[in-house]
């Protein structure tokens, strides 16, 4: 068997946590990676992390190359798609984890290095250049077989599924969403000048309002809601766990059975995507967990029959890496 090559532009939280659910397997494997910052400190985030712990095998790096387990992996510095060289390692599909490059004319570069195809894991910067894909809601996207595809953002894959399952069933008029975000690397330790004041204190001092393209993103793969939904974001000093809260007005009257149970029904379709519990969860509860979301049911509101309320909770970035694990099979299967 032939193992399915994937090369990492970018090896941050996204681009790390793919290479820790690759690891071991025969049929996909990382076999380049390229990222600005020094190789051997990228190395150390590799082997010891403080939200998933030690990497659960041997891993180092000499001279341009990272050693796991006795595999190699080439470790370049390429600075944009353009300058790296993905035909060298034979690459098949390319991860841009870095949200830098996000026009089809920069990804291009990839292609033009010799891979395949490219998962972008952010947002197109121009929407519709790219086709957005969110798993659960449009993975028809990936039966024309792409060579680009955008997968958005965690806060998108999380919300999306439950806002379709509810427009579905009872028609969102309008709905507003905040989703409370843990921390990030865009946090700062302490109050420090940038561009946006608000965003230049300290994050594990204080909640941070910020903005989000949310909205946008959602309307793309559901432009039936285009004008009737509004996203904000608070960031949280909490290490991980993050949730949606979404407030509905919808077209018929209903009820929190009601509510749940077609949310129950609907995540049936998708298990692997979306989890439901009627468990009495918080934030740390959904550390490392595979799901894109997990509904929480004992959150569910309704008010006056028609102002509905639900709650997502996800977390940062390893549920949406399996799911970028996914889309490389899907894409894997197709190559072959």
């Amino acid at each position: 068997m032939t193992a399915t090559r994937i090369g990492l532009m970018g090896f941050g939280r996204i681009g790390r946590n793919v290479f820790r659910l690759l690891h071991g397997r025969d049929d996909i494997e990382v076999v380049a990676i390229n990222d600005v910052a020094d190789p051997e400190a990228l190395t150390y985030l590799l082997k010891y992390d403080s939200l998933y712990g030690r990497f659960p095998g041997s891993v180092s790096y000499a001279d341009g190359w990272l050693d796991y387990d006795g595999r190699k992996v080439r470790f370049g510095q390429a600075a944009t798609p353009a300058d790296t060289n993905w035909g060298e390692d034979q690459v098949d599909i390319v991860f841009d984890t870095t949200s830098r490059y996000r026009t089809r004319e920069a990804l291009q570069g990839h292609l033009d290095s010799g891979a395949k195809r490219v998962v972008l894991t952010s947002s197109p910067e121009v929407p519709g250049e790219i086709p957005l894909l969110i798993r659960g809601v449009n993975d028809e996207v990936l039966d024309t077989d792409p060579v680009m595809v955008a997968m958005a953002s965690n806060t998108a894959n999380a919300a999306t599924p439950i806002i379709k399952a509810l427009d579905e069933a009872f028609g969102i008029e309008r709905i507003f969403i905040t989703a409370v975000k843990a921390l990030s690397k865009s946090g700062r330790l302490a109050d420090v000048p940038t561009d946006s004041y608000r965003t230049s204190r300290a994050a594990g001092e204080n909640i941070i309002p910020s903005e989000t393209s949310s909205s946008e993103v959602i309307t793309q793969v559901l432009p039936e809601l285009e004008g009737k939904i509004a996203v904000t974001a608070l960031n949280v000093p909490v290490p991980d766990g993050s949730t949606v809260d979404m407030t509905a007005e919808v077209g018929r009257e209903t009820t929190v059975e009601e509510v749940n149970e077609t949310v129950r029904r609907a995540m049936e379709r998708i298990p692997d995507i979306i989890e439901y519990t009627a468990d009495p969860i918080v934030s740390s509860d959904v550390r490392m967990n595979s799901h894109s979301g997990v509904y929480d049911s004992l959150a569910t509101m309704v008010s006056g029959g028609t102002l509905v309320k639900t709650v997502v909770w996800f977390n940062n970035g390893w549920g949406y890496s399996h799911r970028v694990v996914e889309v490389a099979e899907r894409i894997a299967g197709g190559l072959k």
